[in-house]
């Protein structure tokens, strides 16, 4: 039964995706100014997650401008998700005129000192756009991003297929490890682009740094992983022209990861990110719960967890 339901569901997904990503890109954002009617004004789609989390984040702005914000956050959050299903049939050189490159010097100085380049992006821009980079300025070198699975193995299978096409290494999220170990200890130079601005799973608080406000929970994982190879890591500052085009600066954070202090790649990233979002405030994913955890609740229930496991022990 499961599969059958597993089959419809890949057959309305398949077709959606055909449709949409057969559009010009004209008609595409008529499309997606639907969608945002839907989306903002009918559903209500996390409307009062957004407010929450722009009242929070620009306190020093005015009702106004935070309504304004939230308004284009919600146009662009529909123009991303449409242009992510129109990359399923953009060939590099659509994708090389959609996304223009500045600095790219800082990425190629690192693969030419023989350092793998760990490429920390966020929810600010394109990133199904950017894995054409392997084809079109890297093509010496071994191309890599993360994935995770989705339940339905139809849907994972074509997206899985999808991205492949940019000839890259698409690596299980929860088994990134041994695959870039292994490239490491062969030798090889690779590049991989991760979105490092998720929230953790509440057993991976490890690092809290302030952004926006708040005092935040970064995903250390990219750290650790650029750690273990050595690795350099650089920050891809997207900025938007205007509808489908955007410019891609590489910012350099470090030369090796290894040589850094623990959570400094982190915090440079989280401090980029933040400059990021101050600059385009309405370029990002408003619609997560960013700060549902706090800090100090953490603290004091990781010491009450603590002190019954000694307790425990005592007995």
């Amino acid at each position: 039964m499961k599969d059958f339901a597993d089959r419809i569901a890949y057959f309305f997904f398949y077709l959606f995706v055909q449709l949409v990503s057969l559009l010009p890109f004209r008609m595409l954002y008529w499309l997606s100014d639907v969608f945002y009617f839907l989306c903002y004004y009918v559903v209500r789609y996390r409307r009062k997650v957004v407010y929450s989390n722009l009242k929070s984040a620009f306190p020093e702005k005015s009702e106004e401008e935070r309504k304004q914000i939230e308004k284009e956050s919600y146009h662009w959050f529909c123009d991303i998700i449409l242009e992510s299903v129109k990359a399923f049939r953009m060939s590099v050189e659509d994708l090389n005129e959609r996304v223009k490159y500045e600095d790219m010097d800082i990425m190629r100085q690192h693969i030419n000192n023989g350092k793998s380049v760990y490429m920390d992006m966020a929810h600010t821009g394109p990133w199904e756009w950017v894995p054409n980079i392997y084809l079109e300025y890297f093509k010496d070198i071994a191309g890599a991003e993360l994935y995770r699975h989705v339940k339905n193995k139809y849907i994972d299978e074509f997206l899985l297929k999808g991205r492949k096409r940019f000839k890259t290494l698409v690596i299980p999220k929860d088994k990134a490890l041994f695959p870039l170990a292994r490239l490491n200890r062969d030798g090889k130079i690779f590049a991989i682009g991760l979105l490092a601005d998720q929230t953790p799973s509440r057993g991976n608080l490890h690092f809290w740094t302030d952004f926006l406000n708040h005092d935040t929970a970064f995903l250390q994982g990219p750290e650790r992983l650029a750690k273990m190879t050595k690795s350099a890591v650089v920050y891809l500052d997207f900025r938007r022209e205007k509808r489908g085009y955007y410019i891609c600066r590489f910012i350099d954070i470090c030369a090796d990861a290894s040589l850094e202090p623990d959570g400094e790649v982190t915090k440079r990233y989280a401090n980029l990110l933040e400059q990021s979002i101050r600059r385009a405030p309405a370029i990002w994913f408003w619609t997560h719960r960013r700060w549902k955890y706090d800090h100090q609740q953490i603290m004091r229930e990781d010491a009450a967890r603590e002190a019954a496991k000694q307790e425990k022990t005592k007995v």
